[in-house]
């Protein structure tokens, strides 16, 4: 009776079990199918927008692998048809901002083909193993020779020219060479050069002038070509620190371009310039060119400068190149400035009784006023030259230490930028 009884309660406490189990089975299922239709109402746009269901089909040990499928739908995909267009374009297409980061070396950009090219040879100006020809050496000033100066900067911006496109770079001389100025126009059209650039270094008679200046041909194309460059270059050196005389042209007597690399050059059919980048005489101009440092970056901005004025990618080569301005002058040929300044006076006023004002007023109408300088001891001795401002026009005012007693020995000049002068006449 007891045992039959224990019988009963077992399979009681069994039913209910199972009667549990099924109602836990039947609850887990119900949650399960609000879950699935509470994110199927919700889909998650984006990566990972499908690991709540892989989590759900799989159960707590699907952790894991919803968390693989979210990191690998967080990788960007790339459509089929975007790969096919980049295989398709290769590197020579590729998007601007990528274009302007990736630049061909000058290796690259001399091998490729088809595109245009120009031929520049660079000119260092004199040469040679003497030790006393002025042709040779050039000028000789702080204990060196012009000669090795201009090599300097002229290999500088040949490096420099050569990480532009669209063009090729030669030299008339690589070492302490000599050769006449006939020869260096003869090889440039040997090479089939299509302009020379000759390197220079400056000095004066009387060591005081200073400034960068650009000598072309004065005649037709070839002083239109001469002048476009030659204000590109003048304009990477007055950033440099240098103050620009300007492009100018000297005659022969014989009425021929008055410099021998120019005329030569002209006379195989081939434009050249004389770049005098600065004064080695003069203490402003030499300390902007007084270090390897310094004439390094003298080269980098006359290929700077090139480089603007034909239009050149730095590390790319263009299919086309854009024209330059090369406009005629409206008569040839262009005629140096063969005049003084004129107009010149000065007017004094006493300011107190060390120091005196003085208003200069000067005119060029050929060139323009580039300096003036003065005299307290009636020209006895004179100032360092100073600069005319352009910005000034006509008329500057500066102070000089004139006592009333010295105001007889006061002299005062102008000068142009071809070196010309005027004294000046009180009023």
């Amino acid at each position: 009776m007891k045992k039959n009884g224990r019988k009963r309660r077992k399979r009681v406490l069994l039913r209910l079990q199972y009667v549990l189990t099924g109602a836990a089975v039947v609850c887990v299922a119900v949650i399960a199918l609000l879950l699935v239709h509470t994110l199927g109402d919700n889909e998650i746009s984006g990566p990972g927008g499908n690991a709540g269901s892989a989590l759900l089909a799989s159960g707590g040990n699907a952790f894991a692998a919803a968390g693989e499928e979210a990191a690998q739908m967080a990788v960007p995909v790339v459509s089929e048809d975007a790969t096919a267009g980049q295989e398709k374009n290769g590197n020579d297409e590729m998007p601007d901002d990528v274009e302007e980061i990736t630049r061909s070396s000058p290796e690259e950009l001399a091998a490729e083909s088809g595109v245009p090219r120009i031929r520049i040879v660079l000119d260092p100006g004199h040469g040679g193993p003497g030790t006393t020809d002025e042709q040779e050496l050039g000028a000789k000033y702080r204990d060196t020779f012009e000669k090795y100066l201009t090599l300097k900067i002229a290999q500088a911006a040949g490096q420099e020219l050569s990480t532009y496109g669209n063009v090729e770079v030669l030299y008339t001389r690589e070492t302490d060479k000599a050769m006449t100025l006939k020869e260096r126009a003869a090889y440039a059209k040997a090479v089939d050069g299509d302009y020379l650039i000759s390197f220079h270094l400056n000095a004066s008679e009387e060591h005081n002038f200073f400034g960068s200046e650009v000598f072309t041909s004065a005649f037709g194309s070839y002083y239109a070509w001469g002048k476009g460059v030659g204000d590109q270059v003048l304009k990477q050196l007055e950033a440099d620190g240098f103050v620009s005389k300007g492009v100018k042209t000297r005659l022969g007597r014989k009425g021929a371009d008055y410099y021998g690399v120019i005329r030569e050059s002209k006379e195989q059919g081939i434009p050249a310039i004389i770049i005098e980048h600065g004064y080695m005489d003069q203490d402003g101009d030499w300390s902007r060119m007084d270090t390897d440092e310094k004439l390094i970056q003298l080269g980098k901005s006359d290929a700077a400068g090139i480089a603007a004025f034909f239009g050149l990618q730095k590390g790319k080569n263009l299919s086309e190149l854009p024209a330059a301005d090369t406009t005629e002058p409206v008569s040839s040929p262009v005629r140096p400035d063969t005049t003084d300044p004129v107009n010149v006076y000065y007017t004094l006023t006493r300011q107190d009784t060390a120091n005196a004002q003085i208003t200069l007023h000067a005119e060029d109408p050929d060139s323009r006023v580039m300096y003036y300088d003065y005299s307290m001891d009636a020209g006895a001795t004179w100032s360092e030259l100073y600069l005319w401002p352009e910005e000034t026009g006509e008329d500057i005012t500066f102070m000089l230490p004139v006592m009333e007693a010295e105001e007889a020995e006061l002299l005062i000049r102008a000068y142009n930028t071809y070196e010309l002068r005027t004294e000046a006449v009180k009023k």
